[in-house]
């Protein structure tokens, strides 16, 4: 089984179309989105492949964010998702709220966590958790996600072609280590076949912008 792995599109409509067709391509079974979509327009091009969203701080219409997901057949999750697909579990958040990938990080229960905001494609491992970000479509020279492979474990990144000149990379570092901890045991974990996650409600960190 195949997904793929997209964030900070910014409403950058050619490289989204760009960027589904590539992962229909390499057929991907599902998409998860690690937030900073900022449009309703954005969600209607992942309707041709199921997609599971988390919101980033650029996504503020979020109750009509959530009935456009529903629309397509997608999946809305609030500050973070999770999801247990070919017995492999797999959490991804944007990482605005900090602390956030920080504790899904060094959970030691995930198998993979992906995460945005940077804009920065990399990818580490911490403990048993291969932590990755797809990179952007939106500031990032090159536009990437990545394609995962949940049998073989194989991490592959698309580079997308299209969208508006000038674009340069940003990078915001530093390593999150403070806010309320997160329940672990409230993560919409959702076994095969996919089903609808429950939103996890944010804590009270004010989000960081880009």
């Amino acid at each position: 089984m195949r997904i793929g792995i997209v964030s900070d599109t910014h409403d950058r409509s050619e490289a989204i179309a760009d960027a589904v067709r590539l992962l229909a391509e390499q057929q991907v079974e599902l998409i998860l989105h690690c937030g900073d979509i900022e449009s309703l327009d954005t969600i209607q091009l992942f309707k041709p492949i199921p997609t599971h969203f988390v919101f980033g701080n650029w996504d503020r219409d979020r109750v009509r964010m959530t009935a456009a997901i529903r629309g397509i057949g997608g999946h809305a999750n609030d500050s973070f998702g999770a999801i247990e697909l070919a017995g492999k579990r797999i959490a991804w958040v944007h990482s605005h709220e900090r602390h956030q990938l920080y504790q899904l990080e060094h959970a030691d229960y995930f198998d993979y966590v992906f995460y945005g905001h940077t804009h920065v494609r990399e990818q580490h491992r911490t403990g048993r958790t291969l932590v990755a970000n797809p990179g952007a479509l939106f500031r990032a020279n090159p536009k990437t996600c990545v394609v995962l492979d949940l049998i073989s474990g194989e991490l592959r990144p698309i580079i997308i072609s299209s969208g508006r000149p000038g674009e340069s990379t940003i990078s915001m570092p530093g390593l999150p280590d403070e806010g309320d901890p997160l329940d672990l045991s409230k993560a919409p974990v959702i076994p095969p076949p996919i089903a609808p996650a429950t939103p996890t409600p944010p804590p009270a960190d004010a989000p960081v912008s880009d």
